[in-house]
């Protein structure tokens, strides 16, 4: 499995082995600089050559390793190696030049341009400028890290890290070029170092130490690129030390510092190469691969579907995509924790292996979502059977630590190139497909068609017109009187959204439970609450003291603490006694805790709750005790029932009546539409109405009037 590594940055710890090696080789290094120092004045052979050399190879490394970098950087964001490729590029530009200035390195007996002390101070510019680039490198990434800085690097920081190199560059070789009589001599006449040059030599020493320190304290996370900095570090120290005791040139100092050097660069070169190759693999395997269940992850599983449908598309063939979502997963985690669900995802992934063929896929495409792509032999049987079979497999239970658990999902088949002609449209008609089979309750499969395709396309439409109009706030409010049950008293209201669509108010039936499932209730809300508290100062002025207006809240609503926030501290906020929150009760309101507690800020703030649509679904007489309602409004069903005297209708009607009574809070008879449900309700002794026989819904202005009266 990969290792979760993504760049050079992160920690990276050292095996005990590894530790070993690397203090053998640091131990070998210092006897060989320690050697080379000794021996650094004397004599060898003069070999001018040398300089050639050393200064092509080491700039042909420089500039692997100045590319590598500055890819790396392109891969990660990260400033900091964008910096290590500058300064190694700068180094391989100067080195490509160096044998110009180097007597005898291209041509026997004389240099292209300058003169000895033109290399020599070419020598101790880039000597002097590597340290301090290593050197600042390590402190941005080392701050990058700490900062937290979100990774990403602009174009200018690009042009602008290449435009400073070649400043650098440019200037460091005007000034090796003309400056030899603006500097102080480095050379004596017989090629000797001046005490000047002595002393850069000491200062070059002290600024490797630094460089050492530096980039040891920036490495104390363990993070591969702060230990490879730090050993660069140590080793351009190795030569610094070598080189300040060779006086001469063409002595054993003078040769051993430049192979040295070489050592280093082509050592840390290799050790860079092979880092990010295993970087690479790392990464490569990550995106190929899900670390937590290890089927393939959903890039890899969209790159196996273009080459299986480009292959079935040469061969005449088709391939079929299963999408497979749990139902109810999120309950598992968040009632078990995400360690169990995170077993119950891998043991899926397992069944879902054991259903298909070796030449198939199973691939994870979402938190709990996950495709399997059948390749050979998927006639419509086929597809069908192995569908079931993955249905079957996941309904068995599931045992994780002490429980055991019961898990279905929803399953939607497409097929390519009959439903798509592409892997993107392929995914989506299979997830289309799969949503139409957890509409229809879960715990079975449906394949896509036509039909769907069209139902998915008016949804995204209605999706997209209703965001519009929450940014823009095209909404209203109609209002739906409530009377008393003697049908002449105006005893309240009930606020009811409309969206103001093509021109033409939408009553709230053909939106709202769309705007549940999308996630746009909230906004919704909100935009409610804000007209409600524009308009219900209207609707007071001059009413009844005992006049009320009601106003629905779904569970998600009840659950979003701001929203609820905003209902009691803004414009409602003096009107909190005569508002009433219409809720349903439903298995949804009872497994939410905020939800409740909301509820409860309500009541203890004067807010009236009101349980809708009472008799129509889930009903449970202690959760009533527990919701506490001052009112409850009785669904138009047990009104439509008790009214056209179907066997038990007034039965029903009356126990309902009796609930209420129980509970001591008054009733709202809904939907009353005919003159015999009117005279039922008006039997029962019911204390509101409410229905098109009194009135339809409508804006502020038609009723405004008669509440006056």
């Amino acid at each position: 499995m990969a290792e979760g590594m993504f760049s050079l940055d992160g920690p990276r710890p050292l095996s005990t082995a590894v530790k070993g090696w690397t203090a053998a080789v640091l131990g070998g290094y210092a006897a060989v600089v320690v050697a080379a120092y000794l021996r650094a004045d004397e004599d060898m052979q003069a070999l001018p050559a040398m300089a050639l050399a050393h200064a092509m190879l080491a700039s042909c490394f420089s500039a692997i390793t100045a590319l590598l970098m500055v890819g790396h950087a392109r891969n990660t964001g990260r400033r900091g190696y964008l910096l290590i490729g500058g300064t190694f590029a700068y180094l391989a530009a100067v080195l490509a030049f160096l044998p110009l200035y180097f007597p005898g390195a291209v041509f026997a007996g004389r240099s292209i341009w300058g003169d000895l002390q033109s290399a020599t101070n070419l020598y101790y510019a880039w000597h002097f400028a590597f340290p301090i680039g290593i050197a600042a490198s390590a402190i941005l990434i080392y701050v990058d890290q700490r900062s937290h800085r979100r990774p990403g690097l602009s174009g200018a920081q690009q042009w602008g890290g290449l435009v400073v190199t070649a400043v650098g560059v440019v200037f460091t070789l005007l000034l090796a070029t003309f400056g030899s009589d603006l500097l102080p001599a480095v050379l004596e006449p017989d090629g000797s170092k001046t005490p000047y040059a002595m002393t850069l030599d000491v200062v070059l020493v002290v600024l490797c130490v630094a460089t050492v320190a530096v980039t040891a304290f920036c490495a104390r996370n363990g993070s591969l690129i702060g230990m490879w900095l730090t050993a660069l570090a140590l080793l351009v120290l190795g030569e610094a030390i070598v080189n300040l005791n060779a006086t001469e040139r063409f002595t054993v100092g003078w040769y051993a510092s430049r192979f040295l050097w070489l050592v280093a660069v082509a050592a840390l070169l290799a050790a860079l190469v092979w880092n990010l190759s295993r970087i690479d693999r790392a990464n490569s395997e990550l995106a190929a691969h899900d670390s937590l269940t290890g089927c393939e992850s959903r890039i890899s599983l969209l790159d196996t579907m273009r080459r299986e449908i480009a292959r079935s598309r040469d061969l005449g063939t088709e391939i079929a995509l299963l999408w497979v979502d749990l139902d109810g997963f999120k309950g598992i985690n968040d009632q078990l924790g995400h360690q169990v669900g995170d077993d119950v995802l891998r043991q899926v992934v397992e069944r879902l292996f054991g259903q298909v063929r070796p030449g198939d896929h199973v691939g994870r495409l979402g938190g709990d979502e996950f495709g399997v792509l059948l390749c050979d032999d998927v006639a419509e049987g086929r597809v069908d059977a192995v569908a079931d079979r993955v249905l079957a497999a996941i309904r068995e239970p599931i045992r994780s630590a002490d429980s055991l658990l019961h898990v279905t999902a929803a399953v939607g088949v497409a097929r390519a190139p009959t439903d798509a002609r592409t892997a993107e449209d392929l995914l989506l008609c299979a997830d289309l497909a799969m949503y139409a089979a957890k509409n229809r309750g879960g715990d079975r499969f449906e394949r896509f068609n036509a039909v769907i395709g069209t139902e998915a396309v008016t949804k995204a439409r209605l999706r997209h017109d209703l965001a519009s109009s929450l940014r823009t706030g095209d909404f209203c409010l109609h209002y739906q009187p409530i009377y008393a049950s003697d049908g002449v008293r105006m005893a309240g209201v009930e606020a009811l959204a409309r969206w103001v669509r093509d021109g033409k108010p939408v009553s709230a039936g053909e939106f709202v439970p769309f705007a549940e499932q999308s996630g746009q209730i909230i906004p919704l809300g909100r935009i409610v609450i804000r007209t409600l508290a524009c308009e219900m100062p209207t609707w007071l002025v001059g009413a009844s003291a005992d006049f009320f207006v009601s106003v629905n809240l779904s569970v998600k609503e009840l659950a979003d603490v701001p929203l609820v926030d905003e209902l009691l501290g803004g414009g409602l906020s003096p009107h909190l006694d005569r508002l009433i929150v219409e809720v349903t009760e439903s298995l949804e309101l009872q497994e939410s805790s905020e939800a409740e507690r909301n509820l409860e800020r309500l009541r203890a703030e004067g807010v009236r709750i009101a349980i809708d649509d009472f008799g129509a679904g889930f009903s449970n007489f202690t959760r009533l005790e527990h919701l506490r309602p001052s009112l409850i409004k009785i669904d138009r069903s047990l009104v439509r029932r008790a009214g056209s005297e179907k066997e038990g209708g007034v039965a029903f009607l009356t126990a309902a009546t009796s609930v209420a009574a129980s509970l001591k809070c008054d009733v709202v008879a809904e939907g009353v539409e005919t003159q015999a449900e009117a005279e039922v309700v008006q039997l029962l002794g019911i204390a509101y109405v409410q229905g098109f026989r009194y009135g339809q819904p409508g804006p502020i202005e038609e009723f405004r009037p008669e509440v006056v009266r």
